[in-house]
């Protein structure tokens, strides 16, 4: 492997400020190599509500000491409670979502994908071919771009600081800047990029840190699987990553 390429394979995402939950872990994929006692999410793997209900996934059966969760797309509104295994969630849009939720435990990493079926105004899992209100008409999510611009329009629109437009598009210029100064070589080693993406970050979202942390614990949570998979290694993939945060944080609407 090229020196100059090296450094890149161990950066850590200590720049985000919320790098370590995840770090070393190992990714496990197939339900055959799962380990006794290692990280194991047990949840249903399709959720049915009607618009305006109230719903939960309850991971706290599972096998796991740190969760990140991610749905998608637009018109779910969610928050996680308890330890970080619960979801609460609902919507005033019928249609159908998707939820990621990954697990660490021991050194692995396990992770599931939900469907939330929201229906109309009137069902109920009992008769769930209730006729519909029709004062209640469905109405389509909002559609979302594709890939990690996707995902990064649904971790957005989950927080609550009332500036989150403006520091969007600050925190998009802070990513662009650090890729740029990747791509040139002015950042050398893994504690060059860690310490650059780190005061560009704070530097974009000032007092609002903390009103991001969710947003970075995703956005944190996707980047350690891309690595995990392969897909994040090389000094060019962190330019394409990079950019492609950037690119994501300036499209974001709401």
């Amino acid at each position: 492997m090229n020196e100059k390429v090296k450094p890149y394979v161990n950066i850590i995402l200590a720049a985000l400020l919320i790098w370590g939950g995840f770090a070393g872990y190992k990714y496990v994929t197939s339900e055959t190599q799962k380990p006794t006692n290692k990280a194991k999410i047990i949840l249903d793997d399709t959720v049915n509500i009607a618009v305006g209900q109230l719903g939960k996934l309850d991971a706290s059966k599972s096998k796991g000491s740190t969760f990140v969760w991610t749905c998608f797309p637009e018109g779910l509104s969610y928050e996680v409670i308890g330890d970080g295994d619960k979801l609460i969630f609902s919507s005033g849009c019928v249609g159908e979502y998707t939820c990621v939720v990954s697990s660490a435990r021991r050194g692995y990493v396990d992770q599931k994908i939900i469907k939330i079926i929201v229906h109309p105004y009137g069902y109920t899992p009992e008769n769930p071919n209730k006729p519909v209100d029709p004062n209640t008409p469905p109405t389509p999510p909002a559609p979302v771009p594709a890939g990690l611009a996707g995902q990064i329009q649904g971790w957005y629109q989950t927080l609550t600081s009332p500036n989150k437009s403006a520091e969007a598009q600050a925190l998009s210029g802070a990513f662009g800047a650090v890729a740029t100064q990747i791509e040139a070589g002015t950042l050398i080693t893994a504690q060059d990029v860690e310490v650059a993406t780190q005061n560009a970050t704070q530097a974009a979202l000032g007092n609002s840190l903390t009103s991001w942390t969710p947003f970075l614990n995703n956005l944190q949570g996707y980047l350690k699987q891309e690595r995990l998979r392969g897909t994040l290694v090389t000094v060019e993939d962190y330019v394409r990553v990079w950019r492609e945060i950037s690119l994501g944080l300036k499209q974001v609407k709401g």
